[in-house]
C-alpha cells in the first residue's frame, strides 16, 4: 500500500449489520430515514452501510456509577 492511499471503507448489507448488532433491519431502516445512519444504494434495491458508521450509531451504554447507593428497602 502506498503512503498516500486512503484506507478502504468496509460496507455491509442491512441484513449483515442487523446480525452483527442483534437488531432488526427495520430499526436500521428507521435510523437511515432519520439521517442518523448514512447509507448508500449499490443497486436498485441494495443498501449498504459502513461498519464505522454502525459503530458510531451503536455506542455502548456507559456503566452506572460504581459508588454505593442506599438501597430503597
Amino acid at each position: 500500500m502506498s503512503a498516500n492511499a486512503a484506507p478502504k471503507q468496509e460496507y455491509v448489507s442491512l441484513q449483515a449489520a442487523a446480525v452483527i448488532y442483534d437488531v432488526s433491519v427495520d430499526l436500521l431502516r428507521q435510523r437511515i430515514l432519520s439521517g442518523e445512519l448514512p447509507a448508500v444504494h449499490t443497486g436498485r434495491r441494495l443498501i449498504r452501510v459502513k461498519l464505522d458508521d454502525l459503530r458510531r450509531v451503536f455506542q455502548p451504554v456507559p456503566a452506572a456509577s460504581r459508588r454505593s447507593r442506599p438501597r430503597p428497602w
